[in-house]
């Protein structure tokens, strides 16, 4: 498909969302960047979201509807990708809302610095409310794809996160959304393009409001998604600590994190899987001196890392009555 020199292909996956699907593409339609398609990837909804994709595609001409077989948000990812005819790229989860000028400020950034992606911060909005603003950096920051892959493997302004972002789309040229994948495929598609990317800038203005619901996929328990994400993980960080040695603590102790994150999942639905357990508590007790002389991890996760190392068990527990408020 022919692309069109500076329209921006805005590729939303949507599935069961009735409730939010109207105020998210109200906020891609009400951009102050005009020259937009907006790509509706039906992944085979039955709460009636399809049927409001149709109706939204009457209100604005800008809006393509494409009903598929369920895939998961991967595959939807991937159908946008192929029926896009944007020069550049944009995505954007179903549940969430933007600032009206998210994609002025974004395509300012990429020609401004000549970059080939570029990322704002945002707000995590949940159930109750109550919002949080993601970490930026105190001022514009542009680096080359292998600086990026150790800073974002520091867990600080850059994250993993594709829908705070802009992509020229030739910096996409032959990656898609692994579909074995249904949690953390951002992750793992965003570090191959990381690895064939001259220029990235981070900007500091909170462009993107993500919604993290209770019923979300990162808030479920342990199971064989969070089982695939985790071998996923580990074969990352033995492969990018082989590939970019300079950077090998900093992956390790970001597997490290992962691998905590694997425990809390255990701690929401109490399947605490014995051999995960293991090599859990087994590479914690390992990596545990230098994740706790590392700076910039916070005395919160250095005290997690330690229950941890004793057992995952008391570890959820303490999870659990810390965040109880995920668990009513």
């Amino acid at each position: 498909m022919t692309k069109e020199t500076d329209k921006i292909s805005v590729i939303v996956p949507v599935y069961n969302v009735k409730n939010y699907l109207e105020d998210c593409v109200q906020s891609i339609t009400h951009q102050t960047y005009p020259d937009l398609e907006i790509l509706l990837i039906d992944d085979g909804s039955d709460d009636g979201s399809g049927e409001i994709c149709d109706r939204l595609q009457m209100t604005d001409a800008r809006i393509r509807v494409f009903h598929e077989k369920h895939k998961g948000v991967s595959g939807a990812r991937n159908k946008g990708l192929k029926e896009a005819a944007g020069a550049y790229i944009a995505f954007v989860d179903s549940d969430d809302v933007l600032e009206p000028d998210m994609y002025t400020y974004l395509i300012r950034l990429l020609k401004t610095h000549e970059a080939q992606i570029a990322a704002c911060s945002g707000w995590y909005k949940y159930d109750a409310g109550v919002g949080k603003k993601f970490e930026s950096p105190a001022d514009v920051v542009c680096m080359n794809g292998r600086e990026a892959l150790g800073v974002l493997h520091e867990r600080s302004y850059l994250r993993a996160y594709v829908w705070n972002k802009l992509f020229q789309r030739e910096v996409l040229d032959g990656i898609r959304f692994s579909t074995e994948l249904s949690f953390a495929e951002d992750y793992e598609m965003f570090c191959r393009v990381l690895e064939q990317c001259d220029t990235i800038v981070c900007g500091t203005k909170a462009e993107y409001y993500y919604m993290q619901r209770k019923s979300g996929i990162c808030n479920r328990g342990y199971d064989g998604i969070y089982q695939k994400a985790m071998m996923m993980f580990e074969d990352y960080c033995n492969v990018y600590s082989r590939r970019y040695p300079q950077y090998k603590k900093i992956f390790e102790n970001h597997y490290l994190f992962d691998l905590m994150g694997m425990a809390a999942a255990m701690s929401r639905n109490g399947n605490y899987v014995a051999a995960d357990c293991r090599k859990i508590k087994k590479y914690v007790r390992q990596k545990l001196p230098q994740y706790l002389t590392d700076k910039k991890v916070s005395l919160y996760l250095k005290g997690s890392a330690c229950v941890v190392s004793v057992s995952v068990r008391a570890f959820g527990a303490v999870y659990r009555m810390l965040h109880c408020a995920e668990f009513e």
